[in-house]
């Protein structure tokens, strides 16, 4: 625990870096110099805080393990994957610490094309974005690929309201504009899109 305990995140006037003494083993230049990248690239403040939390999670965790970041692999990967899962992290936590692991050796690999990136490539994502869709070539968009190493995230449906909820939700506005639009929405399945490009 001594080996950790000088790990921390410090918030600086160019963003959040990690800091720790010399010595130990993982490279904090490397994590640094990708948090300035994410910097660079416009990323909310919020983001690179919540990254730079995730990569000093992975940070501590190499640093008990006496392993260097240029000696990390897929198995190391996944031997982290069962300690984020041992501490009883949810799914969306881990999953955004392996997201910030992801992208510090994506980063790494960019810099150094000789370096290896052990975080294995999964089935492409069909998600792609809406930049990349629009224009004459958009039917063209390729779908990104994702990382195997993912936990199963359980998905939430949304709940329908009753009627006290959908009779106080109503009563709760003043304007009758605002309650004809509600209640178009709530009684005729309108979606807000829909009831914004309706004419008087």
């Amino acid at each position: 625990m001594a080996v950790t305990s000088g790990l921390r995140v410090e918030a600086r006037e160019d963003g959040w870096v990690l800091a720790g003494e010399a010595g130990h083993p993982p490279d904090l230049g490397l994590c640094n110099d990708y948090l300035g990248y994410l910097a660079d690239r416009h990323y909310a403040a919020g983001t690179r805080r919540s990254y730079a939390f995730d990569l000093l999670g992975f940070a501590r965790w190499l640093a008990g393990q006496q392993l260097r970041l240029d000696a990390v692999d897929t198995a190391a990967v996944l031997r982290f994957l069962s300690a984020c899962r041992g501490e009883g992290l949810a799914a969306a936590t881990t999953n955004r610490r392996l997201a910030a692991v992801g992208g510090l050796f994506a980063f790494r690999s960019m810099r150094d094309p000789a370096a290896v990136n052990p975080m294995p490539t999964g089935a492409a994502s069909r998600r792609t974005s809406g930049s990349a869709r629009d224009g004459l070539l958009g039917h063209l968009a390729r779908p990104q690929p994702r990382s195997a190493v993912r936990v199963r995230e359980s998905r939430r449906l949304p709940r329908g309201l009753d009627r006290v909820e959908v009779a106080a939700f109503l009563e709760s506005l003043r304007a009758w504009r605002d309650r004809a639009i509600a209640g178009l929405m709530l009684f005729s399945g309108l979606r807000s899109a829909e009831v914004l490009g309706l004419g008087v």
